[in-house]
């Protein structure tokens, strides 16, 4: 062991330095370990929060949506009520109409033959042999418009709460 004491006595200003080096690089370590932790985290916290916005952002998105269908339906249903009860009207005219039609001048029957076998094309397109009449032809058109109404406001209204709400295509 006297060799070992000999060397320190010998050495003792490089053991110290080493030891001071040692030092020095362990708390480095431990500072560059504690920055880079806190920059760990505060980039978890970031993606966190961006992932919050963007799950209410969504929610968001599905609240107007859910909205603005429910206010397009409940248009629908009050403008389809009313156009049901136009029809009853409109029926009661047309049938009031074909019944005053006795003192108009009769119709030869080669048109009425002409008329019955090829001037109607929905019955004969839809391939059914049965003929609709007037009134049902205009209910069925009316319904038809007010649903492609209502489908362009529903998605006009949508289109217009994306861009409100920052969504883009």
């Amino acid at each position: 062991m006297s060799w070992i004491r000999a060397f320190v006595e010998l050495n003792k200003s490089l053991l110290l330095k080493g030891l001071l080096l040692l030092m020095a690089f362990l708390l480095g370590q431990q500072m560059g370990e504690s920055r880079l932790q806190r920059r760990w985290d505060a980039e978890k916290q970031t993606l966190q929060i961006a992932q919050a916005k963007q799950e209410q952002h969504a929610a968001d998105v599905a609240q107007v949506q859910t909205q603005i269908s429910k206010e397009i339906s409940d248009d629908y249903r009050k403008k389809s009520s009313l156009l049901a009860s136009r029809v009853v009207v409109s029926e009661c005219v047309l049938d009031k109409s074909e019944t005053s039609a006795g003192s108009l001048s009769a119709i030869s029957a080669n048109s009425a033959g002409v008329a019955s076998a090829c001037s109607d094309p929905l019955s004969i397109a839809q391939g059914s042999p049965e003929v609709k009449s007037c009134a049902e032809l205009i209910h069925e058109a009316q319904r038809t418009t007010l649903m492609l109404v209502e489908l362009q406001k529903w998605v006009r209204a949508i289109s217009e709460s994306m861009t409100e709400v920052g969504v883009t295509r």
